[in-house]
């Protein structure tokens, strides 16, 4: 008899153990007191991954209206903060490029989706630059105005992207290719430029000279334009800027003076230069050459202001800031 209340009391005793056995486990399942557990939690969704709903129409047009301005919108909102390198706009597609470490992403709106993707390449990162300052709400009049100059509208892409030496502008192309119209970023037309017109010339230096409060040469000639060289923090190495007829103003360094003589481009006048390009080939007996006449600003006459050398088939004329004539005044 023990022994049977022994074995009845060892089964009662089992059946509470295993009652606790099996109640454990549920208590884990509702977060009950059991013993302390640990998870791990599952990752955060990144935002590669996401497929954010566009809320423009799918048979939107981006070129058309506003269309374009609201889907860069969205695709940055997709983009998070990351800086922006490129915005590519055709009729049927948007592309923002974004800089995050060394991989380029790309955020695409097309058809009413937006998709992205990574891109691995080891092409140095374009200049970033912030799309609320570009005249994204002027693309209808963008595009007109880029149709006129190229006599071309055939498949229009607009971009956004760094031009030469950190300068971002807008340009517009069209397939078949034609040669790209660019726009600064006010929408403004950079044109074709007649560098013996008032207008021609005074664009022509406000756009090699932008930014600068000091220069060592201005000089023109009928080949490469107006050429401005500027000193840089490196000794004997300047910044060469052309703005040539037809191409915006791009930037070089190269070698120059450790002894820069400098003066302010506010100096220059357009409306003097182009009365000497007019004028002075007749006054230095060579009238029939006046489209070979060149231009040079700079201090190298040892006077207190810059002076102007006009240069025709290897006859020079110096003159002052005003076009006054003081050749036999100089060196």
């Amino acid at each position: 008899m023990d022994d049977h209340m022994g074995r009845s009391g060892r089964r009662r005793q089992g059946r509470r153990h295993g009652a606790r056995a099996l109640a454990c486990p549920l208590a884990v399942l509702l977060v009950s007191a059991c013993g302390p557990t640990t998870s791990t939690p599952a990752p955060a969704p990144t935002r590669i991954s996401m497929t954010p709903v566009s809320r423009v129409a799918a048979s939107s047009s981006p070129l058309q209206t506003t269309n374009g301005e609201r889907i860069v919108s969205e695709l940055l909102d997709a983009a998070g903060p990351a800086p922006v390198t490129k915005i590519d706009m055709t009729k049927t597609s948007v592309a923002v490029t974004t800089q995050s470490g060394q991989a380029p992403t790309t955020w695409t709106w097309e058809n009413g989706k937006i998709s992205s993707s990574r891109t691995q390449s080891a092409q140095t990162a374009s200049t970033p630059f912030d799309p609320a300052s570009f005249a994204l709400g002027e693309v209808p009049k963008i595009l007109a105005t880029a149709a006129r100059v190229s006599g071309s509208q055939s498949n229009q892409d607009l971009q956004i992207v760094e031009y030469n030496s950190g300068t971002v502008l807008i340009s517009v192309s069209t397939k078949p290719e034609s040669r790209p119209v660019f726009f600064r970023a006010d929408g403004s037309l950079i044109a074709s430029l007649d560098f013996t017109t008032l207008a021609g010339m005074t664009e022509g230096l406000s756009d090699a000279t932008s930014g600068l409060t000091q220069v060592s040469s201005i000089t023109y000639d009928p080949t490469h334009g107006i050429v401005v060289d500027s000193p840089t923090e490196t000794p004997g190495i300047v910044m060469r800027r052309t703005r040539s007829a037809d191409l915006p103003a791009w930037s070089a360094q190269r070698k120059g003076s450790t002894d820069l003589k400098l003066f302010s481009p506010t100096d220059v006048k357009a409306s003097v230069l182009v009365d000497l390009l007019s004028q002075a080939p007749t006054l230095m007996g060579h009238p029939a050459d006046a489209a070979k006449a060149t231009l040079t600003i700079d201090m190298s006459h040892e006077r207190s202001l810059p002076t102007i050398t006009v240069d025709l088939d290897g006859v020079q004329m110096v003159t002052d800031m005003t076009g006054k004539d003081i050749t036999s005044q100089v060196k």
